[in-house]
């Protein structure tokens, strides 16, 4: 009887309970239970956690101790640009025949040009390498100086520095840039630079045109086309120009300096120097258009777009602030005046013009290419205009030539001109006007008892970027020219007589400023801009230099 009780009973325990008494068990538990089982579950998860992070931030506290560990760097001081320890304008036999690492290195050095007998100068200008009024100083760009700093320390616009001195600030250094960029005119790029057919010669011919640009600056920091004034008041280099325009002269002076990666923030011998130009060039701006042109100067496109080139190129060195509104106004009025129904620039501002020549757009051209280097803003519209003309003044069985004005022949100076301009805007190595052209430069080599400086210069800038026979070919005929022709004695030292040996066609209007100028940019050519074009084994073959 007890057993079928038990079985009775255990039925009862183990059968499915119903719903209702479901829900009352769990009310039950809830109120007594539950609140201990949260507290369990909590508890032990924290636990968890804390096991599961200590071997994770034992390896975040390695790899951070690892990554702010520091050791102090090797500096390898043996891969320097050669130094030109010495200046010469004497009678030193002209390079060897082949160019190499070897031959550029192992040409004889000549005594230092004697510089103690100048004046002081007044070191103090409006525009200088200051902190600005945040106090956050200006884009340096280090020991850009091409130059030992000990050489010319007491020489023309030595501002005591010493080699390798940078400042903090908040500019760059000279960016590595593309295609024409200004990165090739660093340090050690401009060694790079040389070994593509520069010399000792050439470099120490440069030198010597930056000694007399510094000795003939105007005291209010200006240049002048027209006159030469010597600090000591005893110049006799003669020579001058027909054209008035301070403004363009400035941007000569200015631009041998820059294409060496000398600027008024970088520790060189000539940082005063350029400080007062550049000073002299903003100061004299127009405010309300921009134009860089001085009130009665003389051919207004021609100047404002020679000063845009020097004040772009000192912004994109320097990369200093202070240069950014008043370069991007000069390009801006550059664009404004460019002729809408051409593409071209006459000698005034016009945008309604219907006519333009060759010359003046050249320096515009490159003064917005310039510009664009420098990371300004430029309107693609202007160069799309740009290339509207050159299409209308091409000539030849491939419009490789080019010519003045819509209806004149081509020359070799504006082919030259017109070349350089296509090149940078996009032709490649292989097209037919670029071969064209080429050939054409190729047959009016530089010729001393020919001169031209003007074609020279844009025809040296074509040919170095067209690395091959052809560039090496004319750059020979190009640098022993210069270098024989420039002035080795007396006040005129370092610079070039428009007259001689023979009159140069531009001589009678830029003068020696003008002439000099462009000869020191010409010899500046291996690094001054970096080439559009490389050379590849067993061909020609276009390859555009693109940013890092």
């Amino acid at each position: 009887m007890w057993a079928m009780r038990d079985v009775v009973r255990l039925m009862r325990l183990f059968r499915t309970p119903t719903t209702r008494e479901c829900l009352s068990r769990i009310r039950e538990w809830w109120r007594s239970d539950s609140k201990w089982f949260a507290i369990s579950i909590g508890a032990h998860g924290v636990v968890l956690l804390i096991v599961a992070f200590i071997p994770m931030t034992q390896q975040v506290r390695a790899l951070t101790e690892a990554a702010l560990t520091y050791e102090p760097a090797e500096v390898d001081v043996t891969s320097e640009a050669v130094e030109f320890a010495e200046f010469n304008l004497g009678e030193a036999p002209i390079e060897a025949t082949e160019l190499s690492t070897e031959t550029l290195t192992a040409m004889g050095d000549a005594s230092l040009l004697d510089v103690s007998g100048e004046a002081d100068l007044d070191e103090r200008v409006a525009f200088d390498a200051s902190p600005d009024r945040n106090g956050q100083g200006s884009g340096v760009s280090g020991d850009l100086s091409p130059f030992s700093m000990s050489l010319l320390q007491d020489g023309p616009g030595s501002d005591g520095g010493q080699p390798g001195q940078t400042r903090p600030g908040d500019g760059e250094s000279l960016s590595p840039g593309g295609p024409g960029s200004f990165g090739s005119r660093s340090h050690t790029e401009r060694a790079k630079g040389l070994a593509n057919g520069g010399t000792q010669q050439t470099e120490r011919a440069v030198q010597g045109a930056l000694v007399w640009f510094s000795r003939h600056q105007n005291p209010d920091g200006s240049w002048s086309l027209h006159n030469h004034v010597c600090r000591d008041g005893n110049c006799t280099c003669g020579s001058t120009g027909e054209t008035r325009s301070n403004a363009a002269a400035t941007a000569f002076a200015l631009l041998p300096y820059l294409a060496a990666g000398q600027t008024h923030v970088s520790d060189g011998p000539f940082k005063p120097t350029i400080s007062r130009g550049l000073n002299w060039l903003v100061s004299n701006q127009n405010s309300t258009t921009g134009s860089l042109a001085g009130q009665g100067d003389a051919q207004v496109m021609y100047t404002h777009g020679l000063a845009t080139i020097a004040l772009v190129e000192a912004y994109g060195l320097s990369k200093d602030k202070r240069l950014m509104l008043p370069a991007q106004a000069a390009v801006n009025f550059i664009q404004n005046a460019q002729g809408t129904a051409t593409g071209s620039w006459t000698y005034t501002p016009d945008p309604n013009s219907k006519s333009g020549d060759t010359s003046i757009f050249g320096w515009q051209l490159m003064a917005l290419k310039s510009a664009q280097m420098a990371g300004l803003q430029v309107n693609p519209m202007s160069l799309q205009g740009a290339q509207k003309w050159l299409k209308s003044v091409s000539k030849g069985k491939a419009g490789g030539l080019f010519c003045y004005t819509v209806n004149s022949g081509p020359t070799p100076t504006m082919t030259s001109v017109g070349l350089l301009g296509t090149q940078y805007l996009g032709a490649p190595r292989k097209d037919p006007r670029i071969t064209e052209g080429m050939n054409f430069l190729m047959s009016h080599l530089p010729n001393p008892m020919q001169r031209n400086c003007y074609y020279w210069y844009y025809a040296t800038q074509v040919m170095h970027n067209l690395p091959g026979p052809e560039w090496d070919r004319w750059n020979r005929e190009m640098r022993r020219v210069l270098v024989e022709t420039q002035e080795k004695d007396g006040y005129a030292m370092g610079s070039w007589d428009p007259n001689l040996p023979t009159p140069d066609p531009w001589g009678k209007h830029g003068g020696r400023i003008m002439v000099s100028s462009i000869a020191a940019l010409t010899l500046e050519v291996y690094y001054r801009y970096l080439p559009l074009y490389n050379t590849e084994p067993d061909t020609m073959s276009y390859k555009k230099t693109v940013s890092k």
